[in-house]
């Protein structure tokens, strides 16, 4: 599991609690500071953004107001990001082009043409707000990542030793890698698939793909997922599929590399086995870095306001 998504021990220790009145009614929740880390500023908005991301989005705030849990765990979530991202914004990360439009395809896959907005609104999130939130989510993992990478590794002793442990007489079966692509339509997908072919690149263009695309990784042909089309493994390297149609998304799968069956190897097998053993030690670094730079932050939080919050709709 990647740090960015672990549910993190968090041992908080607020340096002191203020009351206040409450924020008067005309006041955005934007405006309405209910926490501070360090001096920087948690807002109404962000509480609200992140029970609502807890709840999946449903059912919204107006029809049920949250439950002091609720609360407690999104403010704990919103101190959080604010921790990571400062540190992140310390080591320089940002965001790849087009990697906020490819996350926001991701979610319309599960959803209807207009579906998604539709299921924002009912959620009392305005689309545009959602997408600041994700933007700031994905902020929050490639940050997450970087700690975790700079607090963890691993020796070629240790990857030899794990190749002999689990070495296998077996042969490794083909494999290929495949990258996908979302488009908004068909017809985008159609043209994005003649430059592939022909070892254009792809996006830039409004509806297109990033530059990137998707990393789906290397499947056998037994392991490939349902959703991939059929013939998809037959394809040589480079090669890429017809239009695939889903909900309100059109997509293409190309072959990135083609691996023939081997024998098994240590330089065949190292990254897989690097990566196996680097990532529980991510995990672990990230846990320490957070609740060492929680515990050691200077944390207010206005006790008053939230316990409002919770009294709104009862």
């Amino acid at each position: 599991m990647s740090p960015a998504h672990s549910v993190v021990g968090f041992a908080l220790v607020v340096a002191s609690l203020w009351a206040c009145s409450p924020a008067p009614s005309n006041r955005p929740d934007a405006e309405v500071v209910v926490a501070e880390v360090d001096g920087a500023p948690v807002v109404l908005t962000d509480v609200k953004n992140e029970i609502l991301s807890m709840r999946g989005y449903t059912p919204s705030l107006e029809a049920r107001g949250p439950s002091r849990g609720e609360v407690s765990e999104a403010v704990r979530r919103a101190i959080e990001r604010t921790v990571v991202l400062r540190e992140g914004r310390r080591r320089g990360v940002t965001l790849p082009a087009g990697a906020l439009e490819e996350e926001v395809m991701r979610f319309r896959v599960d959803f209807p043409p207009g579906g998604l907005e539709k299921a924002l609104l009912q959620a009392g999130m305005e689309p545009d707000a959602w997408r600041e939130q994700l933007r700031r989510s994905l902020l929050y993992r490639r940050s997450a990542d970087a700690i975790a990478a700079a607090g963890a590794a691993v020796t070629p002793q240790e990857v030899e030793a794990a190749f002999r442990k689990e070495r296998s007489p077996v042969p490794v079966q083909e494999r290929i890698r495949v990258r996908q692509y979302l488009f908004d339509s068909a017809e985008r997908a159609a043209v994005a698939r003649g430059k592939l072919r022909a070892g254009r690149v792809v996006g830039g263009d409004a509806g297109d793909p990033s530059v990137e695309g998707i990393d789906l990784g290397f499947f056998r042909r037994d392991e490939l997922p349902p959703g991939l089309p059929a013939g998809v493994f037959d394809l040589p390297e480079g090669g890429v599929s017809e239009p695939v149609p889903g909900e309100g998304v059109t997509s293409l799968f190309q072959v990135t590399r083609r691996e023939a069956a081997r024998a098994q190897t240590l330089r065949g097998e190292e990254a897989r086995i690097r990566e196996s053993i680097l990532a529980p030690r991510r995990e672990a670094a990230f846990r320490r870095w957070l609740a060492q730079a929680t515990s050691g932050a200077r944390v207010k939080v206005n006790a008053e306001l939230l316990q409002k919050l919770v009294e709104e709709k009862r």
